[in-house]
């Protein structure tokens, strides 16, 4: 099996190339990248990290937007132009470690034609490189009643089976946020998910310009509970289906209260 690497990116070219550079790290090769960068305003600023990547790996792409659309679009057209079996989906500010891709290719190796979606545990670090949290969560098989109570997994370690992410369609791209938790959803309301147990992805939190701290977040949180409100209420128990309901609730009153 091969990987197709899909790399949103918007202003950020130093964070791209330390992406990169964890990239060529990795163990296993059988990759094309395919970075898609969000109409940069700094695109000049590209220019030497594409052309040195370029020159390292076998296959690479730059894609260039003439509007500002988003990440989720930009993830859509690398998806879109992808060529091989399995996608591994990261931000251009995160980091791989060097046997992320064998380990996962490994699981989906060795596992089911149910299967699609592998995470590993993630590290998360700020801007001081001083550790936040660390996910190791240990969630596989037929796991929608989880992810509809809490996206489990960080997005920078997720590769996915591409057949999966056709079959329930691409990114929403009307999400301001979560439409990473949005698209776990979907695949895993059809598919199964496994993990590899080792720390194979650093996920960087920023105190400036996170979505996590704007009102776009809470706008995607209250999409995200209206979209599988039914499928919540199929697949929870009644008590979680309440727990579902008080979180739209409590999304809703944040967003009044920020109008206000």
């Amino acid at each position: 099996m091969k990987v197709s690497i899909v790399i949103p990116t918007y202003k950020r070219p130093d964070y791209l190339e330390r992406l990169l550079e964890s990239i060529e790290q990795q163990t296993f090769q059988d990759f094309e990248v395919i970075v898609v960068d969000d109409n940069s305003p700094n695109l000049n600023d590209y220019d030497d990290v594409i052309k040195k990547y370029q020159e390292i790996f076998d296959e690479f792409s730059f894609i260039t937007k003439d509007e500002n659309k988003g990440a989720p679009h930009s993830r859509n057209i690398g998806i879109k132009k992808s060529k091989y079996e399995l996608i591994a989906l990261v931000d251009d500010d995160d980091e791989w470690l060097p046997l992320k891709l064998e380990k996962q290719v490994k699981v989906f190796e060795e596992g089911t034609d149910k299967l699609g979606l592998v995470y590993t545990w993630t590290q998360a670090l700020d801007e001081n490189n001083n550790q936040v949290y660390l996910s190791q969560n240990t969630l596989n098989g037929n796991q929608v009643v989880s992810i509809l109570k809490n996206c489990f997994m960080i997005s920078a370690s997720v590769m996915v089976l591409k057949k999966a992410i056709i079959d329930v369609g691409l990114f929403d791209e009307t999400f301001p946020s979560c439409q990473d938790w949005e698209m776990w959803t979907r695949i895993l309301n059809k598919y199964e998910c496994d993990y590899v147990s080792e720390i194979l992805t650093v996920y960087y939190k920023h105190s400036n310009d996170s979505i996590g701290l704007s009102k776009n977040a809470l706008i995607g949180y209250k999409k995200y509970y209206i979209k599988n409100m039914f499928l919540a209420f199929r697949k929870l128990t009644l008590i979680d289906f309440i727990k579902y309901i008080k979180s739209f609730i409590g999304i809703v009153r944040k967003i009044r209260n920020e109008k206000n």
